[in-house]
């Protein structure tokens, strides 16, 4: 698989900028990608004041020791994980997908 890497920026329903940042590529380390691949993708609200400061909104990776896992509370507690028990990062993107349209459609 030759490594994606994607940005995009769109409205959300609350009128804030919001940019989806997708990364997947194919990884060699088994100890901390044991699913062969390292996938991020990340909701990230833009311009929330005059200071152009951002908020991390939706979060899903994976690595050891928590494979495949969506961080719930953010912006608020980045350390909180929920195993998402899934082997294949087109289904973290699957949960990523429906976690992004709860917050722009």
């Amino acid at each position: 698989m030759n490594p994606v890497k994607k940005t995009s920026i769109t409205i959300g329903k609350d009128g804030f900028k919001y940019k989806i940042d997708i990364s997947i590529e194919d990884h060699d380390d088994k100890d901390k990608y044991p699913e062969g691949v390292k996938a991020v993708f990340k909701l990230i609200r833009l311009d929330i004041n005059d200071e152009n400061e951002t908020e991390l909104m939706v979060l899903i990776d994976n690595h050891k020791p928590f494979g495949f896992h969506s961080h719930d509370k953010l912006p608020e507690d980045h350390d909180f994980r929920e195993p998402l028990h899934l082997d294949d990062w087109k289904d973290a993107w699957k949960i990523f997908q429906e976690k992004c349209q709860e917050i722009l459609k």
